[in-house]
């Protein structure tokens, strides 16, 4: 055991990608294990991919990439100005919105930065706005994209925990609106206090056109939760049907797909796939070697130890977390904590629905904590702010998802009211 974890260590500390880290870790204890052979991992390893579930993924992730090739983001941002332009910190809040709106089709936090960022970070600054403030804001609101639904690290723990992945998707909703609410309060204060400018209050008729134009993009999360929750489909078709929708969608109504880009489309989404499908069939060796060992069983007792209370208990697996998040990106971070936390919130009889909200969530946070993260590291790279200085910026919106994470932490029907509500 002291082997199997020292080589996990190791491997990490070299800078050995985490999926060769895992898969190596447990490669070193079936070796030094009687009576274990080498195809252990083999075996593992296939048994951690082959999953109908895990089938969401690279069709959620081919469905994000048709939706971005489409130029929604384009339509996505003229709508959220002309709908919160004219307020105090009107274009902060127009980021904010689209984030959240453009979170709900990708399920990433890069590309949603990414999309949304190239566009207003640079009309925040033009506009008058400090532009490490609208880096900071554009970062952290990105945060809402693996947390609204559709959700790629809530399709990995549903599957590694046996969790309901649509009650996973349900009990994102409310803490990915209540971090965006809370950037906004942020951003109205902040504007007020610094004077930014706020945009001349828009037509109607301008409403009514932009709203027409960016309508199939907001119907894409209705769809796929209204057919699941209605049970017309399950998760792993709704990700087939949210691909035909975004087909559709980008060559009939935007009319920006074209054929010869679809090549180039496909293998960006069969790259991204690879790379967390390896993740997790190692991941699945891993968590065998966590789960002989009777790791969860001995953290449990170790926990018991400080109080049986399982709040007490689920805060310190956020501090736990947090500093997990720090050098490990959400995903490797998640194949690796969900075998040993998964059964020990079961035996502490906290709700595993409510458990998964909180460490993605927490894992997410992670994306822009300094000084790693993929989002910090994506926003620098469009606004030209320094990572130091968007590190002191940024401290204060991050604050405001420590504060709701704190509150679904504390709060559990924050997150398990609406799976309890529409799956029941």
């Amino acid at each position: 055991m002291v082997v199997f974890l020292l080589a996990f260590l190791i491997l990490l500390v070299c800078g050995i990608p985490i999926a060769l880290a895992l898969g190596g870790s447990a490669l070193a204890y079936l070796a030094l294990t009687e009576n274990l052979s080498f195809t252990l991992l083999v075996q593992t390893t296939f048994a951690g991919m082959a999953s109908f579930p895990l089938l969401a993924i690279p069709l959620f992730m081919l469905a994000g990439a048709l939706m971005n090739e489409s130029g929604i983001t384009r339509d996505l941002i003229r709508w959220a100005r002309l709908l919160v332009g004219q307020i105090s910190g009107g274009l902060g809040l127009a980021t904010i919105l689209a984030c959240a709106v453009f979170a709900a089709i990708s399920g990433s936090a890069v590309a949603t930065v990414v999309a949304i960022g190239a566009v207003m970070i640079p009309a925040m600054k033009e506009a008058g706005y400090d532009e490490d403030i609208a880096a900071a804001v554009t970062a952290t609101a990105s945060c809402m994209g693996p947390v609204i639904p559709p959700s790629i690290p809530f399709i990995i723990y549903g599957v590694m925990a046996n969790v309901s992945i649509g009650a996973l998707f349900l009990a994102g909703i409310v803490p990915g609106l209540l971090l965006g609410l809370g950037l906004m309060a942020y951003m109205v204060v902040l504007a007020r206090h610094r004077k930014y400018p706020r945009e001349s209050r828009a037509d109607w008729r301008e409403v009514v056109r932009a709203s027409w134009r960016s309508l199939p993009a907001l119907l894409l999360p209705v769809v796929i939760l209204g057919g699941i929750l209605g049970g017309i489909f399950t998760p792993t078709e709704a990700a087939g049907i949210a691909v035909v929708y975004a087909f559709v969608v980008g060559t009939v109504f935007y009319r920006e797909i074209k054929w010869r880009r679809l090549p180039a489309v496909c293998l960006k989404a069969g790259l991204e796939t690879a790379m967390v499908m390896l993740l997790l069939g190692l991941s699945e060796s891993f968590a065998w070697v966590v789960a002989v060992e009777q790791i969860p069983q001995t953290l449990l007792n170790t926990l018991v130890q400080v109080s049986a209370e399982p709040m007490v208990t689920l805060l310190l697996v956020n501090v736990a977390l947090i500093l997990i998040g720090i050098p490990l990106e959400t995903a490797p971070a998640l194949t690796i904590v969900t075998p040993i936390l998964a059964p020990l919130a079961l035996q502490l009889g906290i709700d595993p629905v409510h458990l998964g909200a909180v460490i993605v969530f927490n894992l997410v946070l992670g994306l822009i904590t300094p000084p790693v993260g993929a989002v910090l590291f994506s926003v620098c790279g469009i606004s030209g702010v320094s990572l130091e200085g968007l590190s002191r910026t940024i401290i204060v919106p991050f604050m405001i998802g420590l504060v709701v994470l704190l509150l679904i932490t504390l709060l559990p029907a924050l997150t398990t009211f609406l799976p309890h509500l529409l799956m029941t």
